[in-house]
């Protein structure tokens, strides 16, 4: 199957390489070019725990969606990304719970 305008950039290898990229006039270019050539263009990110990626792009984005692991983010983390965020400019616009399961059957939730 063809998916036409579905493009995929990677980050490169090198995570001392890409600081300087990310908050550079060049990347900032390269943002408006990808804006006027697609409706929509998604950036993900490393965790915040691990990269400060997220906080340079986020500044350059129209919205963050921070995206939570269920069992495993913690609340008082969630809460620290989120003010970081906002400390670099990034409107928030919400979250995401990912990889929730579901501990009662299906057929209970529908009746429910």
């Amino acid at each position: 199957m063809s998916q036409l305008n579905l493009w995929l950039v990677s980050c490169g290898s090198e995570a001392s390489e890409r600081q300087g990229l990310l908050s550079s006039d060049r990347m900032s270019l390269r943002l408006s070019e990808l804006r006027a050539e697609f409706d929509y263009v998604l950036l993900d990110t490393a965790p915040l725990s691990q990269s400060t990626d997220a906080l340079v792009l986020g500044a350059s984005a129209d919205g963050v969606i921070l995206v939570l692991k269920a069992h495993s983010s913690r609340r008082q983390a969630a809460r620290k990304a989120v003010s970081d965020l906002r400390a670099a400019n990034a409107q928030v616009l919400g979250a995401v719970l990912n990889q929730r399961t579901f501990p009662i059957p299906e057929s209970i939730y529908k009746k429910l």
